[in-house]
């Protein structure tokens, strides 16, 4: 008869360890070991399994460090285009037929230079007649000056005639006084003298003072003439104002028609190049409302040129006014062209979630051509950031981590980073635990963080570590 024992013996140990970023503690999975004794008699013999012996777990000796201030430097690489610095759609701006044609495609034209020639004969005659007009304009101008110097003169005439009168009054008066005076000596004396003597006397006063009274009548006279003369003299300085003022009109109205007839000469708008010609002789032309119709021209820069980058959102803010550039030309054998950011957009598109930058190249050879790929490096620097070795960060996913050091174990810890170069990367924010009303914290790094400096990705949440001297 046999007889089977077995013993099952469980052996299980578990401790909370600290939780990894963005999760709660987890208790540590049980550790089990069974052992199965099997005892079997049959007969006089026996047969016994003996428990395995208690092996130790090693604590893995790592690198501890701290974040550090410094300066990152990143290169941000782009597709980009060059397009030139200006490019002018060239319209007509009054209606005609085309007469000459100056320019053609792939021609370098100099600022002002004949495009082409439209033909406007009705614009020519009504220009001659604006001149005619200007020159009867002008004549009138002429005749009013005459006249008001003639008016002037004959002011100043009826003028010296008022003087004139005004002293006769003056002898008059003295006259009259003393006949005046000469009678009231004779009347007191009357019976002295005989009476004939008083009677000429008498009549002499009265003949004085009949000249004065036609002296004061000149007096007026003269004045009023006076005064009728400074009316047409005013009159002929407001005919002089209102000749000059229709001359005024007459020139505004001939600089109209010579600016308008001016259009009929298509001009180039700057130095540069013809990229596009779209007419003929003989074709008509009417003017485009706000320039929507074809171009009968396109003038380009060719001594400057535009490259336009689209920045990464990430990068964006980074990306300003004199950002360091280089731009490489496929079709220029990879050729290298420094330079640096001129202007940005400073709003991102919506939809692409980038920057429009712009960097502006001195062209002087003309060796950059508008629609060209070209390729740009812009290097974007942070200073005193708190930066990890990129060793010391790992990602997984849409997760960023890292571990920190507490009480001998690591610690993984969610985090958020800035920029990367160089082999180091910038940390700005660390989760922290426990959470508070059931979202984690999340709090700026401050430097002081106890940070495991590489192989990150093979230790395990609250994982116990130790430095290299063997402390935890």
């Amino acid at each position: 008869m046999s007889r089977t024992t077995a013993i099952v013996t469980t052996l299980s140990s578990g401790r909370p360890r600290g939780g990894a970023r963005g999760a709660p503690p987890r208790g540590r999975p049980l550790n089990t070991a069974l052992v199965l004794v099997a005892t079997m008699t049959a007969g006089c013999g026996t047969k016994s399994v003996a428990p395995p012996t208690d092996t130790t777990v090693s604590v893995p000796t790592v690198t501890i460090i701290k974040p550090e201030r410094r300066t990152i430097h990143r290169d941000v690489e782009q597709p980009g285009t060059i397009e030139a610095f200006e490019q002018t759609p060239v319209h007509a701006k009054i209606a005609g037929y085309v007469d000459t044609v100056h320019a053609d495609i792939g021609d370098r034209v100099t600022k002002g230079k004949l495009l082409a020639e439209l033909s406007v004969p009705e614009m020519e005659e009504e220009l001659k007649r604006r001149e005619a007009l200007l020159a009867q304009a002008k004549a009138e101008v002429k005749q009013a000056d005459a006249a008001l110097a003639a008016a002037t003169a004959n002011l100043k005439t009826t003028a010296a005639l008022v003087k004139e009168a005004e002293a006769g009054r003056e002898r008059a008066n003295a006259l009259v006084a003393r006949w005046k005076s000469e009678y009231e000596r004779l009347e007191k004396a009357k019976q002295t003298i005989d009476k004939q003597t008083l009677e000429e006397t008498r009549y002499q006063l009265k003949a004085a003072e009949a000249t004065r009274t036609e002296v004061e009548a000149k007096v007026e006279s003269s004045k009023a003439a006076r005064d009728e003369s400074a009316a047409k003299r005013d009159k002929a300085e407001a005919d002089v104002s209102a000749a000059k003022a229709r001359q005024g009109v007459a020139e505004s109205a001939r600089d109209r028609e010579k600016a308008l007839l001016d259009y009929a000469k298509i001009r180039a708008p700057f130095d540069g190049v013809v990229t596009r010609r779209n007419v003929d002789t003989g074709h008509f032309l009417q003017p485009n409302a706000g320039g929507k119709g074809k171009a009968l021209f396109v003038v380009m820069r060719e001594d400057k040129v535009r490259i336009f980058v689209d920045v990464p959102e990430t990068a964006a803010p980074l990306v300003g006014k004199d950002t360091p550039a280089r731009i490489r030309v496929l079709a220029q054998r990879g050729q290298e062209f420094k330079g640096s950011v001129t202007r940005t957009s400073w709003a991102l598109d919506p939809k692409a979630r980038t920057l429009k930058a712009e960097i502006d190249l001195d062209n002087p050879d003309g060796k950059l051509r508008p629609g060209m790929y070209a390729y740009a490096t812009l290097t974007v620097t942070r200073d005193k950031a708190l930066s990890l070795p990129a060793s010391a960060i790992v990602t997984q996913g849409d997760q960023t981590f890292c571990f920190r050091v507490e009480e001998g174990k690591a610690l993984r810890t969610l985090i958020e980073t800035g920029l990367r170069g160089g082999g180091w990367v910038e940390v700005l924010r660390k989760q922290t635990w426990p959470a508070k009303d059931g979202e984690p914290i999340w709090e700026d790094f401050t430097g002081t963080e106890a940070i495991v400096a590489g192989n990150a990705a093979a230790l395990t949440d609250g994982q116990a570590v130790k430095g290299p001297s063997g402390k935890p």
